[in-house]
């Protein structure tokens, strides 16, 4: 462990580039882990973390990304995001498109981040009688309706360890005791992150996913930004953010994949 920290704290003097944005200590809490796989080269620190699926998450530190040994990990299906700022967009085209030419990864998908900076009250008229609070013994089934209506690779399906801790701001629909639409959020002090809002197909048209947006907007007084990352192909979500008041915020996530 002295050597990873070592190692870690050199090469974040000199850091180029990073997916990640851990504190050292959780870092090194990370590598320890036995689920965890290094490669450490001279240019760079490389680790992966398994999943319960089919792919390793990739995080990186790199000092200088023309040394690289790109030859890492070859064995296994890869994922790595990398979240950019419109600022550093050319900065960071050129170390995705190294990850694309050298490291044979290819852009799986693109995530904008929309920001909403004060949620409206205007509900007036909405029933909020259908909604019902999100229980420990409903999560098992929640993580099934994840599994079955997003994407492994881009939407990071959680734990119930982690559902757990999102079930204050979590909110259901049901019909007859199943669940059939739900709205997961995290709050992270006065900004609200949206996570997963679903309402199976043979319950649209019902409004229950506008019930559903009025209550995240409107349930904690203390929220004063409210966030979403939609996929650059969900061009009618996007739309629909739009016209609640969000705006793109200059962020951008992309999901590098590599079988």
């Amino acid at each position: 462990m002295l050597m990873k920290g070592k190692y870690l704290d050199k090469i974040q003097l000199g850091i180029k580039s990073t997916n990640s944005y851990r504190s050292s200590k959780e870092v090194i809490s990370d590598l320890e882990d036995s689920t965890t796989v290094i490669d450490n080269q001279l240019s760079a620190l490389l680790f992966i973390e398994k999943t319960r699926y089919d792919f390793w998450r990739l995080y990186f530190y790199i000092q200088d990304i023309t040394k690289i040994n790109w030859a890492f990990f070859e064995e296994k299906s890869l994922l790595a995001e990398i979240v950019v700022r419109q600022s550093k967009k050319k900065q960071w085209d050129a170390i995705i498109q190294a990850f694309e030419k050298k490291g044979k990864f290819k852009i799986y998908d693109e995530y904008i981040r929309l920001a909403l900076e004060k949620s409206s009250d205007n509900v007036r008229g909405t029933d909020f009688s259908v909604l019902e609070a999100c229980h420990e013994n409903d999560l098992i089934s929640i993580q099934h309706l994840i599994e079955a209506n997003f994407n492994f690779y881009s939407d990071r399906i959680p734990s119930v360890e982690e559902l757990k801790t999102l079930t204050n701001t979590t909110f259901l629909i049901k019909d007859q005791g199943r669940i059939v639409a739900f709205f997961i959020t995290e709050k992270k002090g006065v900004t609200l992150e949206f996570r997963y809002w679903l309402v199976l197909k043979k319950y649209r048209g019902r409004k229950y996913g506008r019930i559903l947006m009025n209550r995240v907007l409107t349930f904690d007084p203390e929220i004063k930004r409210v966030t979403s990352w939609i996929s650059k192909k969900n061009k009618n979500v996007i739309l629909a953010h739009k016209q609640l008041g969000f705006k793109e915020d200059g962020l951008t996530n992309y999901i590098l994949h590599r079988e």
